[in-house]
């Protein structure tokens, strides 16, 4: 009985085939189809290349161009949590300045877990990336000494570290914060709690002081007893600590200022379950503007982030450090640390205060 062979696939197109298909140099076909080639090659040669080795089928050997450039043309993206929605639109930014010079995205998701950052720094690193953007970056990071470590260029979104070295595109939590909280006492609140999370993170610092400030500015004390903090920004995370706050206190506060919009959804069911209606009896916001927040009941009071901005400007930082167009990082944190401003989107969830 006769074993049918499975097919054999197509022999792989070589890059000295396309120089014999094109009648020219193979060198001549590496520099044409090399990303970010400099045109060098006149441009009717260089089409006929082109057009020669997408009919032949040819695909680079990025492995051993690797080993030629020194170049992977990959590079990480370390994330918390796969489902958080505030990513996507940063990958996308990121993507959108990546691509055109052919580099390709790696994204590894920790769990939040600080084993997991560094085993997956070490991953990545012997795939050899070419460099790291970290979305999970804490004032004091093991994991950027560990990117250090291995001399991987590395840019942090979102959130900054305290180190000399690490630039760092995020938003202006300060600023989007303390308008946020100015808009809530020029409705006439008097009476307000805030939901913040780790210290350890610069976002959620920012955000604190920037409460803080709006509060101190219109004449009204921190409150400790209106302060309470999350260790993870999540709707559990939230519910809990509202459920806390609101157990904790004589009179629920007139407005309940969260660190983010997921905290801010987990307020809201705590404060349904214990009766109180949103916003009549309490108002709340959150921060990040993530999606379908404004399709809830009531549609919720947040801060927009511009992710893809941030996304994209993160990109353009590496492509300098990769490409030489920089200079090393300052250790002045005003030169080192790219804030993009924020905007504030006013819905039902923030009404004015309750008089009487």
């Amino acid at each position: 009985m006769n074993e049918k062979k499975a097919p054999r696939g197509r022999p792989r197109v070589r890059l000295s085939d396309v120089a014999a298909a094109a009648g020219v140099h193979a060198s001549t076909v590496s520099r044409v189809l090399r990303p970010g080639a400099d045109g060098r090659v006149s441009g009717e040669v260089a089409e006929k290349i082109r057009s020669m080795a997408q009919k032949m089928g040819y695909r680079p050997n990025s492995l051993a161009s690797g080993l030629r450039t020194n170049s992977t043309r990959s590079i990480g993206l370390i994330i918390h949590d796969m489902n958080d929605p505030v990513y996507p639109p940063i990958l996308s930014g990121i993507e959108a300045q990546l691509a055109p010079q052919e580099f390709v995205v790696l994204v590894g998701n920790t769990g939040y877990d600080l084993k997991s950052e560094l085993e997956l720094v070490d991953r990545m690193a012997a795939q050899m990336v070419d460099g790291l953007f970290l979305a999970t970056t804490r004032l004091d990071d093991p994991v950027v000494r560990r990117c250090r470590d291995y001399a991987i260029p590395v840019v942090s979104v979102l959130r900054f570290s305290e180190d000399d070295f690490t630039p760092a595109v995020i938003n202006d939590c300060y600023g989007g914060m303390r308008d946020l909280v100015q808009h809530a006492i020029a409705l006439g609140h008097r009476d307000l709690a805030h939901i913040g999370a780790p210290q350890t993170l610069s976002t959620a610092r920012e955000r604190l002081h920037g409460y803080r400030d709006a509060l101190a500015e219109a004449g009204f004390a921190m409150r400790n007893d209106r302060l309470t903090f999350v260790t993870r920004m999540t709707v559990e995370g939230g519910e809990q600590a509202t459920r806390r706050l609101l157990a904790e206190a004589e009179s629920p506060p007139s407005v309940l200022i969260c660190v983010n919009d997921l905290v801010a959804l987990g307020a809201l069911r705590a404060c349904r379950d214990v009766g109180l209606r949103v916003p009549e009896d309490i108002s709340i916001t959150g921060y990040n503007n993530i999606p379908l927040v404004g399709m809830i009941d009531p549609p919720l009071t947040t801060v927009k982030m511009d992710l893809d901005r941030i996304g994209r400007t993160a990109g353009a930082v590496m492509l300098d450090l990769l490409l030489g167009k920089s200079d090393p990082p300052s250790a002045k944190a005003a030169q080192r640390i790219r804030r993009i401003a924020s905007t504030q989107i006013p819905r039902a969830s923030l009404a004015p205060a309750r008089t009487g």
